[in-house]
């Protein structure tokens, strides 16, 4: 029986992770230009397992692994499974042996590791050779309103910054990933108000930074009421507040080995 705390914890997710759930969709029609019949699959950052669910759908006969830092978000009775196992680890160090998964899948989660390379070439260390890695992660302009808003309040970091979309593919190529491509877009999603913004990100655990200075409540009350209303100036023509996502999506292999059978 599914625990009514994780249930719900499920709902509020799956109902706030309105873009997250728009790019997995989109990263997974990208699968139909692919072809593939991976054996063993990794969904890396899975969250309550959005990704993976969505996966099962193409690859039913593959064995699944939904890795993740949230031991809540994997214990929440959303997907179950008997070829679904679950693994709550860091992803710059993956408990998994080398050459492991045909197929790595991550949507939404690389970019809240401030050390995206290590998560690379732990990523490239897992995958077997002439295995895919698909993937999306989020581009400097995410949440451009968000973290200009606030730059209006103070001068501390509120929102975390992310990898340039050229950054990730170069990092890609030094890692000796090949047929490495890699793209953006930017997906705009509309508020009624900031409060409903917050709400979704805290649901998603997404990691908005918070004041480091530690104000009282009163203070920081106040500095909130101050960049809600830096946040209005944004407010379009629709009356709603929007909220960008600066979208990056990328797909790679890793090579074969290469044999010299001269020697």
């Amino acid at each position: 029986m599914i625990n009514k705390k994780n249930k719900k914890f499920a709902d509020n997710y799956v109902d706030s992770a309105v873009v997250q759930k728009e790019i997995i969709k989109r990263l997974i029609q990208r699968l139909s230009f692919i072809n593939i019949s991976p054996e063993r699959i990794l969904d890396i950052g899975s969250g309550i397992g959005l990704g993976t669910e969505k996966l099962f759908e193409h690859y039913s006969q593959s064995e699944y692994f939904m890795l993740d830092k949230s031991f809540q978000s994997l214990n929440s009775g959303y997907i179950a499974n008997e070829n679904i196992s679950m693994v709550c680890a860091d992803f710059k160090n993956i408990c998994f042996k080398d050459n492991s998964f045909d197929f790595i899948f991550s949507s939404s989660a690389l970019h809240w590791d401030l050390d995206v390379k290590s998560s690379f070439q732990e990523i490239y260390r897992i995958l077997r050779p002439g295995g895919l890695l698909l993937f999306s992660t989020y581009g400097p302009d995410t949440l451009i309103e968000l973290r200009s808003a606030w730059a209006q309040v103070d001068d501390n970091k509120h929102v975390n910054e992310f990898y340039d979309m050229h950054d990730i593919g170069d990092l890609m190529l030094n890692i000796n990933f090949i047929d490495t491509v890699v793209d953006a877009e930017k997906i705009v999603i509309d508020y009624d108000n900031v409060k409903q913004l917050q709400l979704d990100l805290k649901n998603i655990g997404s990691k908005v930074m918070k004041d480091p200075n530690k104000l009282s409540s009163l203070s920081a009350k106040s500095k909130m009421k101050l960049m809600y209303a830096e946040y209005e100036k944004f407010k379009n023509t629709s009356g709603n507040l929007p909220a960008t996502y600066e979208v990056i999506y990328g797909s790679a292999w890793k090579k074969f080995n290469v044999v010299n059978l001269n020697n």
